[in-house]
């Protein structure tokens, strides 16, 4: 399929500048794209591509200003990463496939309320009392346990894992191998080893939710761990029990998050983030990659990083300071020296 600048203009709110009729059929990459792809600028560091691309299209940001000629027909957009991302999803609704019905490979027992238009795969199984959405899609091979709900367009892909009891909401995708209501990690010490503390809550997933391949939720103790509507999760991402993650928080991928801490809305997490139990992690908080939170963040809207965890502009003059330490101790041992020296003159 192919598409012209004037064609694609007018759906993410664009401005023309070039020829409007070239026409695109791909996406490319700013530093790699060919005739015939749509490129887009975002990040400055990323500007001397522009001059050098052969994209048919750049998607820039609206005050964008060339210093140098571009060949390439400009979209000029408010955002041009979220224009791309409006763009990709178009055309992923125009090509996926339209995948309808329930393989007879498929098991669903008895009393499974199945909505109209959705997809159930092959060697899939739903058990009793489950409720399928309209519009859910159930690849192969995945496993929704008892009385799990899904919500109107869910997807979940081959070799998931919903236990028992599970929630979740509308429009929400979970990616292969996700394991969602395993049991917390809750034991007892006694005298004779550890004993098992069953866990006998759930999971609640809200709205427009993605969680990617390979994460775990555990369920709760009691209640319910709790991921509210428009989380991000990554691959290999672990929720532990009772947990609860604000509104539109993203966190990406081999971070952990031990029970009962309460992440707020809109917060940012790098890779490999470690966050002990039952704390609280403030709205908007951003913690870079391999950060270690082991007490409450209070305050809203902070970048947090290192181990133990500092405020951004602490850590960087911390750096410094390690960066110069074998300097520092060599100083060190030299002054102990002439100290030394001069008590031995005297």
């Amino acid at each position: 399929m192919q598409f012209s600048a004037a064609q694609i203009a007018p759906l993410i709110s664009g401005k023309i500048e070039g020829d409007s009729s070239v026409l695109v059929s791909n996406f490319g990459k700013i530093e790699s794209a060919k005739a015939g792809d749509l490129a887009f600028l975002a990040n400055p560091k990323y500007e001397a591509y522009a001059y050098t691309t052969e994209a048919s299209i750049l998607l820039v940001a609206d005050d964008f200003a060339p210093k140098q000629p571009i060949s390439s027909t400009l979209i000029r957009v408010a955002d041009p990463y979220a224009a791309l991302a409006q763009l990709m999803q178009l055309v992923e609704q125009q090509t996926a496939p339209a995948l309808r019905g329930i393989s007879s490979d498929a098991r669903c027992a008895e009393g499974v309320e199945l909505g109209e238009d959705l997809y159930i795969g092959a060697f899939a199984v739903v058990e009793e009392g489950a409720k399928i959405g309209r519009g859910c899609k159930i690849y192969p091979f995945a496993y929704i346990g008892r009385g799990v709900t899904l919500g109107e367009g869910t997807t979940v892909h081959p070799h998931t894992t919903l236990y028992h009891g599970v929630q979740v909401g509308a429009r929400c995708i979970i990616h292969a191998g996700a394991v969602i209501g395993a049991d917390g990690f809750g034991f007892a010490p006694e005298a004779d080893g550890y004993h098992k503390i069953p866990q006998l809550g759930s999971v609640l997933i809200e709205d427009d939710v993605e969680i990617g391949a390979n994460t775990c939720i555990d369920r709760a103790v009691m209640d319910n761990t709790v991921i509210r509507r428009g989380v991000k999760l990554d691959n290999l991402v672990q929720i532990a029990h009772n947990v609860e993650i604000g509104d539109h928080t993203a966190i990406a991928a081999q971070s952990g998050i031990a029970g009962s801490t309460k992440v707020g809305k809109k917060c940012v997490f790098g890779g490999q983030v470690g966050i002990t139990g039952h704390i609280s992690i403030a709205d908007g908080t951003i913690l870079g990659a391999k950060t270690g939170v082991s007490g409450n963040i209070k305050e809203p809207n902070k970048v947090w990083i290192g181990a133990p965890a500092m405020p951004l502009n602490t850590f960087r003059r911390s750096s410094v300071i390690i960066r110069q330490l074998p300097e520092l101790i060599q100083r060190l041992y030299d002054t102990e020296r002439k100290l030394n020296e001069i008590k031995g003159g005297k």
